[in-house]
């Protein structure tokens, strides 16, 4: 029986560098499934919809750029892959979107002729057919919990709750179990790894607090509550195995990002020098805490920072990202 990861409208890069196709590698390594990248997956037994990192359920169109004769043709011609397949799909993560009618918004007078003769009801009767499959609905020992960059330091043998641009502050905020309450059975837990602040330190530790000392009492403070929510979450499901996840090294300031990393019109708030320290002292705090408490602190390798004690570029996802590239997450996720 053939499985296929799909990306149904858009393609998976195949680059071992991209963190875009780092969730459906992650879910191909849960299904033990194949990513399909651009083939052809209308002959697959089963389907595996993954609709991207950045989908937005609340959109009612695809996100693809159509100009050419030539775009509208590669969109027919993998729209009606929907039209062949005859197998069973899931949906993951999210309710499948109705892809018949967000192709049929798309019809332009300009629109080539393949594109105008899809079957949109039948896309659409394709799209109804297919069940929704949540990482919550897996067979998993325990949580991997965190923002983004959570999927760089997934376990295989867990499931992941990734919550992009989530801060440790916001998180504290809102509790811990706003999560886990997911993914516990009969209200208990028996692992979780977290891993969040590397927002924190990128965006307001520094710029919240202006001074060395301020810095310094802000982010012993952030570790303290961060710690006391992890033991309150451990008597509160009963989790045997706590793991923190220690923050990443702070790349060179020339790091190009995406204007999705900004805040406040900046990429970044403190010197280089500034988030390093704070960056340190927040991973001495992790490491103190979880000798103390008989937790255990995740370190990223060594080899990761340079001469400098900076972030290499080379360990990062390319062209710009704040991301770790997936050949260097610490799972096999290439």
């Amino acid at each position: 029986m053939t499985s296929k990861i799909v990306s149904p409208i858009t393609t998976h890069a195949n680059r071992a560098y991209s963190h875009r196709t780092g969730w459906g590698r992650m879910w191909a390594k849960c299904l033990d499934a194949d990513l399909a990248f651009a083939d052809d997956w209308s002959q697959a037994d089963v389907a595996y919809f993954e609709h991207g990192m950045e989908f937005n359920p609340k959109s009612k169109g695809v996100n693809v750029f159509l100009k050419e004769k030539d775009s509208w043709d590669k969109l027919a011609e993998k729209a009606n892959r929907f039209v062949s397949f005859s197998g069973d799909i899931y949906s993951l993560d999210v309710e499948c979107p109705d892809y018949g009618a967000r192709l049929k918004s798309r019809v332009k007078p300009h629109s080539s002729d393949a594109f105008k003769a899809l079957d949109f009801d039948r896309i659409t009767e394709v799209c109804r057919s297919a069940k929704t499959l949540k990482q919550s609905d897996l067979d998993r020992s325990g949580l991997v919990l965190g923002d983004s960059h959570s999927l760089s330091a997934w376990r295989p043998d867990y499931y992941l709750s990734r919550n992009d641009g989530k801060t440790l502050n916001g998180a504290l905020k809102e509790g811990f179990s706003t999560w886990i309450g997911e993914f516990a059975t009969e209200g208990r837990l028996p692992g979780l790894r977290t891993y969040f602040g590397n927002i924190d330190v990128r965006h307001h530790l520094c710029r919240i607090a202006t001074t060395r000392d301020e810095q310094a009492a802000a982010t012993k403070d952030l570790v303290r509550r961060y710690f006391e929510a992890l033991q309150q979450a451990q008597n509160e499901w009963g989790i045997e195995n706590i793991e923190v996840v220690k923050l990443l090294p702070i790349e060179n300031e020339s790091r190009k990002l995406p204007k999705t990393g900004y805040h406040k019109g900046q990429s970044f708030w403190g010197s280089w020098q500034e988030r390093t320290d704070v960056k340190n002292l927040f991973n001495e705090c992790i490491d103190r805490a979880c000798e103390l408490v008989g937790f255990t602190a995740i370190e990223w390798p060594e080899h990761f920072t340079n001469e400098s004690g900076e972030l290499d570029f080379a360990y990062m996802e390319r062209p710009q990202s704040v991301h770790i590239s997936p050949e260097h997450y610490l799972w096999e996720a290439v």
